[in-house]
């Protein structure tokens, strides 16, 4: 092409540019999309890296205005799935944004978002969640060397952004579609989420959100993930009001921020405004009373059908999350809301909970690293006529993924990490199988050590003082590991002092010893008939005196409240000891 049709495309890119950021819809309903594209794809290698850049900005905004049903989706979906491996790293992360774009459109449309992923996008976001913490420190101290990235040079900030656009779009992609999670979780996704594991603060934190997803739908199944939002039946009635609609309207809005409740639930159960209304700048009656109103407004609204996860800029949770209310961003979990949705800006509800550090804003982002815990539907739980989440693949990434976290954990001193990666080992160790849990600790499985892995996890929790909630995550853990696999990790419990600091936990050392030495005399006048053991079979207490003794599955263990020792069955004369505290 000549000098002078290549300056006039350049020139017509500017202008579309700046017409986008006010009539976006015009441009799209104009066929504009697919012209940018085009010049993209065909003609980018030849026109300045501006104008390429600017292309790709008109193409995010235009791809706003897609609509799942739209006749030029397959073509879009196809030509940003070429760009997603571009050359130009700002051109592959845009193309990236454009399909987070258009899976938020069709979730908000309640369609399965499976049409996106037809040209390989689910096998190009596992390679960069592979290469993600390529380029970054990693939060480990003990980690390997780095895989290769294609972005190396990009700044830390848009590498953290692009890997929480990742997240965000597999999140999205496995809530939406059920066929995109049976093959996401049949392909390489452990490998990568161990690579990605290995990252920056940010990086892990956004790869363990994903596990938290992944949790819930292979133990609980899609009925966890309460459905949210209108039905597409009832989508007509999300219209602008008239004059006198919007007048009772901004009376209501007046209600909301002066918390007068008894008023939003008369003008709802009367009939004169409807749930799921919008406002003259696209905010429904949820948005306002998930910024100002009361928890009792929120579960109101719910209750009664509004779509949680509506609004034209932001939906209610980005409102819950940006205003620091942790109390209604619970809610509205429990309601269905997609903590993966992005706003007119492209952030998630945890991006603007991350902006300030309040208090309230610290607990919204501690719900929203782990929103499982919050979406859960009760009614499901109570199902048994057929199996729940995916039976086949959830022992694989039990046995893949639960050694993955507890090395995390032990690598890191990142409090938020620690605390992410305990929270999602409580609850894998809840959903195990105690068959699995008992197999994966025998000597002859690639996973022996796990049992040590676990307890060492525990100990290091207990010996934190300060750490009250860290203390009740693991006592959680200790009850179910006990239940499940008491023979097993009775012996580790033993070897690494558990029971003593669970002990001191409870406060026993100070408060039971007068009861207890009065039970030793009841119990001996209780034995005095008693035989002496003849042997002493292993998991069986047994007492001398001051002594307490137990054998575990390779040890003898004598114990008081003085010392204790440990005897190895193979032992050449030495053996370890607790004395004063102290291990020798």
């Amino acid at each position: 092409a000549s000098r002078t049709s290549k300056d006039l495309a350049e020139q017509c890119i500017k202008v579309l540019e700046l017409i986008c950021t006010r009539e976006a819809g015009a441009v799209f309903e104009a066929g504009g999309l697919n012209c940018v594209l085009s010049l993209i794809s065909e003609h980018g290698r030849h026109v300045h890296k501006d104008t390429l850049h600017s292309a790709m900005t008109v193409v995010s905004r235009l791809c706003t205005k897609m609509e799942p049903h739209d006749h030029n989706l397959p073509s879009c979906v196809e030509a940003l799935s070429a760009l997603l491996t571009h050359d130009d790293p700002h051109v592959a992360d845009g193309a990236l944004r454009c399909f987070a774009s258009l899976s938020d459109r069709f979730t908000r449309r309640g369609v399965d978002p499976a049409p996106l992923a037809e040209h390989g996008l689910v096998k190009e976001l596992l390679t960069r969640l592979s290469n993600a913490a390529g380029s970054q420190p990693s939060v480990c101290t003990n980690t390997g060397t780095p895989g290769p990235t294609a972005s190396t040079s990009t700044p830390e900030t848009k590498s953290s952004a692009s890997v929480s656009t990742i997240i965000s779009l597999l999140s999205t992609l496995c809530r939406g579609s059920p066929s995109i999670t049976y093959d996401l979780l049949r392909s390489e996704l452990p490998d990568a989420i161990e690579k990605a594991l290995k990252g920056d603060e940010r990086c892990c934190l956004d790869t363990m959100r994903l596990v938290d997803l992944l949790l819930v739908l292979l133990f609980e199944g899609r009925k966890a993930l309460t459905p949210g939002g209108t039905s597409a039946h009832a989508l007509p009635r999300l219209r602008r009001m008239d004059s006198a609609g919007e007048k009772s309207h901004r009376q209501l809005i007046d209600c909301i921020r002066s918390k007068d409740t008894d008023a939003l639930i008369d003008a709802i159960e009367n009939g004169g405004i409807e749930v799921n209304f919008m406002d003259d700048v696209g905010q429904t009656l949820l948005n306002w009373a998930s910024a100002f109103g009361t928890q009792e407004m929120v579960e109101f609204l719910c209750e009664r059908g509004a779509d949680v996860n509506k609004g034209q800029r932001s939906s209610s949770l980005h409102y819950a999350a940006c205003f620091g209310r942790p109390a209604i961003a619970k809610v509205l979990l429990q309601h269905g809301a997609n903590p993966d949705l992005r706003d007119e800006d492209g952030k998630t509800p945890l991006d603007k909970a991350r902006e300030r550090v309040d208090v309230g804003h610290r607990e919204v982002q501690a719900i929203l690293q782990s929103p499982g815990e919050w979406m859960m539907a009760v009614d499901s739980r109570g199902e048994n006529d057929e199996p729940r989440g995916d039976p086949d693949m959830a022992p694989v990434y039990l046995r893949r993924l639960l050694p993955v976290l507890c090395n995390t954990f032990q690598a890191t001193m990142l409090p938020s990490v620690r605390k992410s990666s305990l929270n999602l080992i409580k609850k894998m160790v809840h959903y195990i199988h105690p068959t699995l849990l008992v197999e994966a600790c025998s000597p002859e499985s690639t996973t022996y050590n796990l049992g040590t892995m676990l307890v060492e996890v525990i100990a290091t929790v207990l010996d934190n003082e300060d750490d009250e909630e860290g203390h009740l995550v693991v006592l959680q853990i200790i009850e179910d590991l006990m239940t499940k696999a008491r023979d097993i990790f009775l012996d580790h419990f033993a070897r690494l002092g558990v029971f003593c600091k669970v002990a001191q936990l409870a406060a026993v050392t100070s408060s039971t010893p007068e009861p207890q030495a009065k039970a030793q005399d009841n119990e001996g006048e209780i034995n005095s008939t008693c035989e002496d053991a003849k042997e002493i079979l292993p998991g069986k207490a047994y007492h001398w005196k001051d002594w307490c003794i137990c054998r575990g599955r390779d040890c003898l263990y004598i114990w008081s409240d003085a010392a204790a020792l440990e005897l190895s069955n193979g032992s050449n004369g030495w053996f370890r000891f607790i004395l004063d505290g102290k291990l020798a």
